[in-house]
């Protein structure tokens, strides 16, 4: 073989080896950022199983109940307690109550029988979770879940505030406590209820909501593809989630790919719709902006009454 031969085969060599290189970056790339994104979610999970721990120790000094930050409880069958993001609200003014972080500065009080009149009943649900930031249980940064994009809470001084400043300074949602005893998050709740999870996609809205994905109603059976925007925007970004991590009353976290997660269908971001559409309603429930008043879990699920709500049902919010 002459020089140039050997020459021309070299460059083709070389030029072989550096289109297979190209290749293999082009298939890796994806792989690298597909490890990346599942370490991510590792490290949530983890950050929920340690908020499970922490209720848990907790629980064992408050008669076996979660975190539950004061409210007034006589309000639950009559107006209900305002726990969502008050520019989304039903009839409730810009301003007014539910936001994560509206007064943080100031403690949530209870009526007593001294005092029957008073008790907050404007609760953000999140209140629950600085209870163990401010009982030293939890740190502000295991609260964020590493694919969200949120950012650890900046309070120097915790002792001083009684929620986080802000939306995106959390990442997980609580099971809804301003209700009934048994919807409330306690020890020997149903092991299949939902107690805490990566938070949900109505706290900020959903743009031209329905439960309808390509002119077709999604199902229990429809793929997880079908569901994404239904799901938290923590592991996909809003209209994209791949699923959530899930806090089960057993204490085992998983990572579900629909809302579809909770007792018997439960979509655990929405609340249970009543009797008349009680066939789909734990799958697509209501969405807790729009809910009827008093919102609390289950609330009407089988017809009209107080006695008339599922302590199974989840409901985790923000």
């Amino acid at each position: 073989m002459t020089q140039k031969r050997l020459q021309a085969a070299t460059i083709l060599d070389v030029l072989a080896i550096i289109a297979i290189l190209a290749l293999l970056a082009a298939v890796g790339a994806p792989s690298a950022e597909r490890a990346r994104e599942i370490s991510k979610r590792m490290v949530c999970s983890a950050n929920i199983k340690g908020i499970g721990a922490a209720a848990k120790i907790y629980a064992t000094a408050n008669d076996g109940r979660w975190m539950i930050p004061a409210f007034k409880r006589g309000e639950m069958d009559l107006n209900g307690i305002d726990y969502v993001n008050d520019t989304r609200s039903v009839n409730v003014p810009p301003g007014d109550p539910g936001e994560v972080g509206y007064d943080r500065q100031w403690a949530s009080t209870s009526e007593t029988p001294n005092q029957p009149h008073v008790g907050s009943v404007s609760v953000s649900s999140t209140r629950a979770f600085w209870m163990l930031i401010r009982s030293g249980s939890i740190s502000r940064k295991n609260y964020i879940c590493p694919s969200s994009g949120d950012t650890p809470d900046p309070t120097t001084y915790v002792n001083a505030f009684f929620d986080f400043e802000g939306y995106y300074n959390i990442s997980y949602g609580y099971q809804v406590p301003f209700g009934p005893s048994p919807t409330q998050p306690r020890e020997g709740a149903d092991h299949r209820r939902i107690q805490v999870a990566d938070k949900g996609p109505f706290y900020t809205g959903l743009t031209g909501f329905t439960w309808e994905v390509d002119g077709q109603l999604v199902r229990v059976n429809s793929p997880p593809e079908a569901w994404r925007r239904f799901n938290s925007p923590n592991h996909g970004g809003r209209d994209n989630g791949e699923g959530q991590n899930c806090l089960y009353a057993d204490g085992a976290v998983r990572f579900q790919k629909t809302p579809i997660a909770g007792a018997d269908n439960d979509n655990i971001y929405t609340l249970m719709m009543d009797e008349w559409h009680r066939d789909w309603g734990r799958i697509h429930g209501d969405l807790p902006q729009t809910a009827r008043i008093p919102p609390y879990p289950g609330f009407e699920a089988f017809g009209a009454g107080v006695g008339n709500y599922s302590s199974t049902d989840s409901l985790i919010y923000p």
